[in-house]
């Protein structure tokens, strides 16, 4: 067969330059990851060089591992607009910082025409860990229940809100992955949801968010 009909799959960071690699073994190929550790929300893309039939294109074909053979809440789907893409998103609270996962693409995946991979692909890839009161140190837009305001967070554990130009004193402290701190009088304690290095939440008990943008 010649090598330009033969169906290549390539795994990389959804911000990495495509990398193409072809599939001639008879065991699944672990691929190091171009990028790790990565963020706990990382989502991840398969690139193929033909079109994939997207019925092929499920949670038992395209899924990934915890440590322990867990299977996690990702979910696959086919890019909009582009056929030959596949997208891996993360589970919706995220992976769990510093823990290492495998992703695993199945020979099960085929091409629009029926053609499939001649063996599977396995990655390994490790959640960055996060120091929550390095990242959320300095000044924040916060939303709470639409009430917009900017939020100071310094190294000595004391906060300001600031709210139509009046400013609130207070403390905040850090818990596992719990956070509490002073807001509209209050003090609000809630589970903290690293979004990004620019954005966190922090959410209560009873489902009310407090979030933060840079």
């Amino acid at each position: 067969m010649r090598l330009t009909r033969k169906l290549f799959v390539s795994i990389i960071s959804i911000i990495m330059l495509t990398m193409t690699l072809p599939i001639i073994s008879s065991a699944a190929i672990l691929w190091p990851p171009k990028e790790n550790p990565v963020p706990s929300n990382k989502e991840w893309k398969v690139t193929f060089s033909l079109p994939i039939d997207e019925e092929t294109v499920t949670s038992k074909n395209v899924y990934v591992v915890d440590e322990r053979g867990n299977i996690q809440a990702t979910a696959p789907s086919v890019a909009l607009g582009n056929s030959t893409e596949l997208l891996l998103s993360a589970p919706l609270n995220g992976y769990e910082e510093g823990k290492t996962y495998t992703l695993h693409v199945t020979d099960r995946i085929k091409s629009r025409n029926g053609k499939g991979l001649t063996d599977g692909v396995e990655m390994d890839f490790t959640i960055e860990s996060i120091n929550i009161q390095d990242m959320i140190l300095g000044t924040w837009k916060g939303d709470y229940i639409g009430i917009n305001f900017l939020a100071i967070f310094n190294k000595n554990y004391t906060s300001q809100v600031i709210l139509d130009g009046q400013t609130e004193e207070g403390v905040y402290s850090i818990s596992g992955d719990q956070m509490t701190m002073r807001l509209l009088e209050n003090q609000r304690t809630g589970r903290i949801n690293i979004i990004s290095n620019n954005e966190f939440t922090i959410t209560s008990a009873s489902g009310k968010v407090i979030r933060f943008k840079r």
